[in-house]
């Protein structure tokens, strides 16, 4: 569905970007009955400007997750289009879109509020997927805005050097302590049971954890090979992107001082 009504004065829009990396296409969610808050927005072409509008609503703010370009490739022209400004974590005080700069109106940091018509918004830093990455919380109504941080459509990349494996973990920690009732992800559809999925979430992780360590102590020792390995039952397209998140998990280890790398790009346990 291309636009869906999720709760009072809730909106979702569907990007028209579906893709191996988005899935069905980016979340574009609508805040507000009349006046509304837009969190992410993909490329606003001709067809995506046009679901953003049938709504009705007169969009007059726009709030970032974060700054990978299937959710803030859009943010120049709306802020043309409609007048909007732009709210966006610190981190990204200098991002750029398509080559130009984001220049945001508003540079927003872990707990600050962003309201709009009818409630407000509480910033939750929570890096990992990327370091600016924010998840929004309304405590009102237990809803969650989590980006990529969680999807339902898989689990998400974490890639070196922006993503960081650690700060991912203790992301997942911290949102499973706020009182939730629905995780709206960045991508796929709504989570109703948002503490198991963000239990899910981590035991995945620690499960490639685990098999990380096994490959290397058993001599599968480079990052193409751990890949081949672990993720023969992925498509070969998204090997690249496995590898990246294998690269977060042995940069945890190391860290942790249970890895190290070796010369020739092979890794061994300590």
């Amino acid at each position: 569905m291309r636009t869906a009504t999720l709760g009072p004065g809730l909106t979702v829009v569907l990007a028209p970007n579906p893709g191996v990396m988005t899935g069905p296409g980016t979340n574009q969610y609508l805040l507000g009955d009349r006046d509304a808050l837009l969190v992410d927005v993909a490329q606003l072409g001709e067809e995506n400007r046009r679901r953003l509008e049938a709504p009705g609503l007169r969009i007059t703010a726009l709030a970032l997750t974060h700054t990978h370009p299937d959710h803030v490739g859009g943010a120049l022209d709306a802020r043309r289009a409609w007048g909007v400004p732009i709210a966006v974590h610190r981190r990204h005080a200098n991002a750029t879109v398509n080559g130009h700069a984001l220049a945001p109106e508003r540079l927003l940091d872990d707990g600050d509020e962003v309201a709009f018509p009818g409630g407000r918004l509480r910033v939750v830093h929570t890096p990992g997927h990327e370091s600016g990455h924010c998840c929004f919380y309304e405590p009102e109504r237990r809803w969650l805005f989590t980006g990529d941080t969680i999807l339902s459509t898989g689990t998400t990349v974490i890639a070196p050097p922006d993503g960081d494996m650690r700060a991912y973990f203790a992301s997942l920690e911290r949102l499973a302590t706020l009182d939730l009732a629905t995780i709206f992800p960045g991508h796929g559809r709504p989570i109703d049971r948002p503490y198991e999925v963000i239990a899910e979430y981590r035991a995945h992780r620690l499960m490639r954890e685990a098999q990380i360590v096994d490959a290397v102590g058993g001599g599968t020792d480079r990052i193409s090979d751990i890949v081949a390995r672990l993720y023969a039952d992925v498509p070969a397209i998204l090997h690249g992107m496995a590898g990246l998140t294998v690269r977060a998990h042995l940069d945890k280890l190391i860290a942790e001082g249970r890895v190290r790398e070796a010369p020739g790009e092979r890794f061994e346990l300590v």
